[in-house]
């Protein structure tokens, strides 16, 4: 407490000092009136490189922002992309001084406090000088709006390169690498450089496009096929296969690409075009509508085999299929069975399809240079399994009358082989699946069985 009373009394008598100086300099009290009450700013006061001593708050307005508007309408900064250029001038980002803060700030030096602060303000400002900084400020917004517009010129989508197939005609068109603006860090790279106003590369990210030209032109020639005859078949079963063919035909596979027939096919549905015939359902031919795909299903499992393509997930029927060898078919029935398969080459595989009047082809176009071996498929019967044969009395009938209920048919254990041949020698075999067609038993309805006549004499019958 003592100590703060010493320095109060410490001030107070610099202060009257102040005070005797300014009267023996000759200001008087008229004088020191006028100096608190003169509109000008006081000297030593600079605002930034600029000295406004002596200056009225108008006067060092038009100064300053004179000078320093003519010097932003030079400022700008350039922004480059390969052969684009922006010139950007901070004006355009809404950068401006914060002048009439900066003079009022100048202005208010000295005029603030009791008499006493405002003379020694007056006279340290005279004697130490005082500068003051000239905030600035810029729109963000602006900022956000100029990375916008040149995302919008600069970006570019990509586009895969075609693979055009036409009567056994292969044409490749190019791809486009696409181009992206990272926007964000844009705004980032503008925002910082308000101040540096360097040269500023646009980030831009490459999009490169899944198919290329390098890549489709790899396919060169048939790495696998395979067909099947449907000579037999009902007009609506032969209409079924001509849909599900179409809708495999043209199916492009990049490495690694996963395909479902189900998927591709779509559900068999009339509106999907196909119509009612026969198909296999727990081991009965049943009508339903898209009988005849499972051919197509099984023919395409055949060329994807023989072109040594991944197959993820395949089911044989319930029962052997007519039109390809036992254990080589490929059962698919929309929502549960399904034909899935994977390219595991370093180059795109295409399929088409052709179907004639009684004939369904597939191909599978690929490397000829890397896929240079063939694949053969073999089955093996491994057992053959009798139809077991079940009797049912039925006393409607009659006496020795037999009729068939339910055929019988031959139950089969399969296993199926793929060899890989080069140069005419095999160099590796595998087994694929082992495969069980149930059999299934006959049943019968039979009559009565039939009374035996007895034949007697005469001499029995009299007695």
């Amino acid at each position: 407490m003592k100590k703060e009373k010493q320095n109060n009394k410490k001030r107070n008598l610099i202060l009257l000092y102040i005070v005797i100086v300014l009267v023996l300099l000759g200001v008087g009290s008229y004088g020191i009136s006028s100096v608190l009450k003169r509109d000008t700013i006081y000297e030593g006061i600079k605002i930034g490189k600029f000295d406004v001593s002596n200056m009225t708050k108008a006067e060092a307005l038009n100064k300053i922002k004179g000078e320093l508007e003519e010097d932003l309408a030079g400022k700008q900064m350039i922004l480059r992309y390969e052969d684009k250029t922006y010139n950007v001038k901070i004006t355009d980002l809404g950068f401006h001084y914060n002048y009439e803060k900066a003079v009022n700030e100048a202005y208010s030096i000295g005029r603030e406090g009791n008499i006493v602060n405002k003379l020694k303000t007056i006279i340290d400002t005279k004697k130490y000088g005082k500068t003051l900084g000239l905030e600035t400020s810029y729109d963000k917004n602006l900022i956000n709006d100029l990375a916008h517009e040149i995302s919008q010129d600069i970006n570019l989508e990509s586009k895969e390169a075609v693979f055009n197939f036409n009567g056994g005609k292969m044409h490749v068109t190019d791809e486009i690498v696409g181009r992206k603006v990272n926007t964000e860090l844009l705004k980032q790279l503008i925002d910082e450089n308000v101040y540096k106003l360097e040269d500023v590369d646009i980030p831009v990210e490459k999009i490169q496009p899944k198919a290329t030209k390098a890549q489709l032109s790899r396919i060169n020639g048939v790495i696998g096929q395979f067909s099947t005859s449907f000579k037999t078949s009902s007009s609506d079963r032969k209409e079924n296969i001509r849909v599900a063919a179409k809708s495999i035909d043209g199916k492009l596979l990049m490495p690694g690409d996963n395909v479902s027939f189900n998927e591709t096919t779509g559900p068999r549905s009339k509106q999907n075009g196909y119509k009612e015939a026969n198909v296999i359902l727990e081991g009965e031919f049943t009508p339903g509508t898209g009988g005849g795909v499972c051919q197509v299903s099984t023919t395409l499992y055949n060329a994807l085999l023989s072109a040594d393509v991944k197959v993820v997930e395949r089911h044989p029927h319930s029962i052997p299929a007519k039109y390809v060898s036992y254990g080589q078919d490929a059962a698919v029935s929309f929502g549960s069975l399904d034909l899935k398969f994977r390219n595991d080459f370093d180059f795109p595989i295409y399929i088409h399809t052709k179907v004639s009047s009684d004939t369904i082809y597939i191909y599978i176009y690929g490397d000829l240079n890397t896929k240079n071996y063939n694949v053969k498929i073999d089955s093996e019967l491994v057992e053959k399994i009798e139809p077991l044969v079940e009797t049912i009395l039925d006393n409607s009938l009659k006496p020795g009358e037999k009729v068939l209920q339910q055929a019988g048919r031959t139950g089969y254990k399969t296993k199926t082989y793929k060899s890989i041949i080069k140069n005419g020698k095999i160099v590796k075999k595998e087994l694929l699946h082992s495969d069980y067609y149930k059999s299934r038993k006959y049943i019968y309805k039979i009559g009565p069985k039939v009374e035996e006549k007895i034949e007697t004499s005469t001499e029995e019958a009299e007695e």
